[in-house]
């Protein structure tokens, strides 16, 4: 037997490590890997070094700033197997406190330029934190169901930005600030270069520390995760907290990009984070999720949607697009979730039965 396991030179065959790296991905994992390979070398036959050149994947670069902290927030929140509906509308508070306080005016002039914009960012990033701890509290404190909760606060914060602007924008007078929508280095966009950033801390606290591991666990059992002693209300509100911290990044990208803020700013964002989020792999239900997944389907994602945009596709054949995406995908992911259950019920089930016969035949042995 030893000798027939062995190749002619007399070593043993060497096992592929592509074939075993690819065995141990889950099946979220390969969905989403093969959705990429599907989607980049589709808009290859059709589009060439239109969509794949230097100047198109800058730009795709500096469009892709807000959106990777709004689906960074939703899928930290979403590792609690809750949902934050209210992140768009957070971002436009904090975009418009950011945009009025380097409008120009004498309520927002604060001498040197940098003063202002160190206080604008400061205060915009504030506001976001306080707006997710509110959402917070409500879905721990108060026990409200994620999705009543955060379409609540959804309104309230609309309402609140409508209010304070009449539904006016607010355009940035600060022109040094606009330095930050178009500043690269070495090439790349310091907003893709800041994302990046923040996917690596996100992805190293929720793997390597305490608060890491009692999320993941609150998410995949919240009844045992409390009954083992961890402070599952602190860690709610430390987690939407959290998420505000990245809608604030968002506004601040968002406002730096276009130069202005008002009520109704990315309003497709909110579904284009839930689709990337559940497209990653994040189950809805909370235990579960890939912070590199998530990144990795936020590029797919802004690629569609240049692609699109050089296509020549209308904004109301995108949303068509981003829906029916969404659905697909989370009807896939919940037919292999059963498929898989059934699986393993349908092995439990053989491995209980060989055994039971096992122990039959040592009975009558005996």
């Amino acid at each position: 037997m030893a000798q027939q396991t062995k190749s002619k030179s007399g070593r043993s065959p060497r096992s592929n490590p592509i074939a075993e790296w690819w065995s141990g991905v889950d099946r979220s994992s390969k969905v989403l890997y093969g959705a990429v390979v599907v989607v980049c070398l589709g808009f290859y036959i059709l589009l060439g070094n239109t969509l794949y050149n230097v100047g198109t994947l800058q730009s795709m670069g500096f469009q892709i700033g807000e959106f990777m902290f709004l689906a960074l927030a939703m899928g930290i929140v979403m590792l609690t197997g809750g949902i934050d509906l209210s992140v768009v509308a957070n971002m436009n508070v904090s975009a418009i406190i950011i945009a009025w306080m380097l409008s120009g005016s004498e309520m927002g002039r604060l001498g040197s330029p940098r003063v202002s914009i160190a206080v604008a960012v400061l205060l915009g990033i504030v506001a976001t934190v306080v707006c997710g701890m509110v959402n917070g509290l409500l879905v721990s404190l108060a026990g409200v169901n994620p999705i009543v909760a955060t379409l609540g606060t959804q309104l309230l914060f609309t309402g609140i930005a409508s209010a304070a602007t009449n539904g006016s924008s607010i355009g940035v007078g600060v022109l040094d600030y606009a330095m930050l929508g178009i500043s690269t280095v070495a090439g790349v966009p310091v907003v893709f270069l800041l994302g990046l950033v923040c996917y690596l801390v996100v992805g190293w606290i929720t793997s390597r520390t305490r608060y890491g591991r009692e999320l993941y666990f609150y998410g995949s059992n919240p009844v045992a995760s409390l009954f083992s002693g961890h402070r599952v209300n602190r860690t709610l509100v430390l987690t939407y907290a959290a998420a505000g911290i990245f809608v604030g990044l968002a506004a601040m990208v968002m406002v730096a990009r276009v130069n202005s803020a008002r009520v109704g700013f990315g309003e497709t964002y909110l579904l284009q984070a839930l689709l990337v989020v559940v497209l990653a792999g994040f189950d809805p239900f909370g235990g579960r999720g890939r912070f590199g997944n998530l990144l990795l389907a936020v590029i797919m994602l802004q690629v569609l949607q240049t692609g699109f945009t050089i296509l020549n596709f209308s904004p109301f054949v995108k949303n068509l697009a981003w829906g029916s995406a969404l659905v697909i995908v989370m009807v896939l992911s919940r037919a292999f979730e059963l498929r898989a259950n059934r699986t393993g019920r349908t092995v439990k089930a053989a491995a209980d039965t060989a055994s039971a016969s096992v122990k039959t035949k040592e009975v009558n042995n005996e």
